[in-house]
């Protein structure tokens, strides 16, 4: 994930392996590699229109307060399917999931609408999600010249 870091604008320090276990627990299931990877360099990491929620970082509570574990507990949509767990959001109401299946988060990512409670696959992983908001934003760029 350092390859592609450089696309984040996000300057927010990482988290600790503690920090990512002590959220994995309280969620019941274990993230994928390349997310563990992600939040070890940057925490709330804003990539184009969306925010990953934050892993709730015992170094700074008051920014990391609305974490992912509330928001999966606290404000989850009740018409969420279960086997979702929301990694971030558009500030639409729309969010970024992924698919838990026996205690495991699979490494697809995937876009779940809040009008209608459905979802549909976005990208096969956070580093392909990454890159390819990344091209969008390069290629609206392009089209503003």
């Amino acid at each position: 994930m350092k390859d592609v870091r450089e696309l984040i604008h996000t300057n927010k320090f990482g988290v600790d392996e503690f920090d990512i276990k002590e959220a994995e627990d309280k969620l019941g299931a274990v993230f994928p590699e390349l997310y563990k990877e992600l939040f070890k360099l940057v925490n709330n990491a804003e990539i184009g229109e969306w925010t990953l929620y934050p892993i709730k970082d015992n170094r700074n509570l008051k920014k990391t307060w609305d974490d992912i574990v509330r928001q999966n507990t606290k404000v989850r949509e009740e018409y969420m399917s279960e086997d979702l767990i929301a990694i971030g959001d558009d500030g639409s109401g729309d969010r970024l999931c992924l698919k838990v299946d026996n205690g495991i988060m699979g490494d697809k990512i995937y876009l779940w609408y809040h009008e209608d409670g459905e979802f549909e696959e976005y990208a096969p992983n956070l580093k392909e999600f990454i890159i390819s908001i990344s091209d969008e934003e390069n290629e609206d760029d392009y089209e503003e010249e």
